[in-house]
């Protein structure tokens, strides 16, 4: 045992592997493509997704209830840890306010242990920037009371800055609004989007074509990143665009000289509502939302 609690979060944070750690786990979310369930998202790869999406399939998703919480956190808990929970944005979704059902829950049964929810109020890599920072503030010795202060510090310096090639399915899911989706109707018009401190997804600008989409995220990447370091962990992440998230790393490696650029997908229960084409850049800025 090297700590003496479990962070945890959901699938939304499309965390990559390669940053998990001891005592981290990630609660599972279903989706049905199709009329097929999926009962964990991770049984359906990234590509085969977005290949039935770009053939018409509709995805569905559904937040982790209270009942699921509890069955997953009880073993942990019976081991003698407590947890601090990273949840996906309340603005987006109802499962923060499942996570705080099934925390009240837990605590009648262990009365001696600690359940902390975080509301990240962000989605994705968004998420999963905040999941990385927290795990790395645990491995430099906080306690579950500083690390639970310190999310709720820097979720506010999380950055996801995004353009999606339609806002239908933003639309269709009800992630934006009728007015903000209006800002992408005109041809070739690409809207660019983020989260605000809310949590909530709201139009930033609007340019004409896919390139100059792409070149205004990595500028907006500049502006709000300007005093972070150059090795500061930056996640470019794509709904299968895999060649165009790799010329935005270009991009902000060549000109920007950052230094720790990963590329990544986001998954498909994030997926499902932006749709194939979405291309993301998530980090940690230098000024607040």
């Amino acid at each position: 045992m090297r700590y003496t609690y479990y962070v945890t979060s959901d699938t939304t944070c499309d965390l990559p592997r390669c940053f998990y750690e001891e005592e981290f786990a990630v609660l599972p979310m279903p989706i049905i493509v199709d009329d097929v369930f999926y009962d964990d998202v991770s049984k359906i790869s990234a590509k085969e997704f977005y290949d039935k999406m770009r053939g018409g399939a509709v995805a569905k998703t559904s937040l982790i209830n209270a009942a699921t919480a509890i069955e997953y956190f009880t073993p942990i808990l019976e081991k003698g840890y407590d947890i601090l929970h990273v949840c996906f944005s309340s603005a987006l979704s109802g499962t923060y306010n499942a996570m705080l059902e099934a925390r009240e829950e837990l605590l009648d049964k262990f009365p001696k242990r600690k359940i902390t929810v975080v509301d990240s109020k962000l989605s994705s890599l968004g998420e999963g920037i905040l999941v990385y920072y927290v795990l790395k503030k645990r491995a430099e010795g906080a306690t579950l009371s500083e690390l639970a202060a310190y999310a709720e510090d820097i979720k506010n310096y999380c950055q996801e800055d995004f353009t999606v090639d339609s806002l239908k399915y933003l639309l269709r899911t009800g992630r934006v609004s009728m007015a903000a989706a209006l800002v992408g109707t005109a041809i070739q018009v690409k809207p660019l989007l983020i989260s605000d401190v809310c949590g909530q997804l709201i139009p930033a600008a609007k340019v004409v074509g896919r390139k100059q989409a792409l070149k205004t995220l990595a500028e907006k990447f500049a502006e709000k990143s300007a005093d972070t370091p150059p090795d500061a962990l930056v996640i470019i992440g794509h709904g299968d665009c895999y060649d165009e998230a790799c010329s935005v790393r270009d991009t902000l490696s060549q000109k920007y000289g950052r230094t720790n650029v990963l590329v990544a997908d986001i998954g498909p229960i994030i997926g499902a509502h932006t749709g194939p084409g979405l291309v993301g850049i998530f980090y940690a800025g230098s000024v607040k939302k």
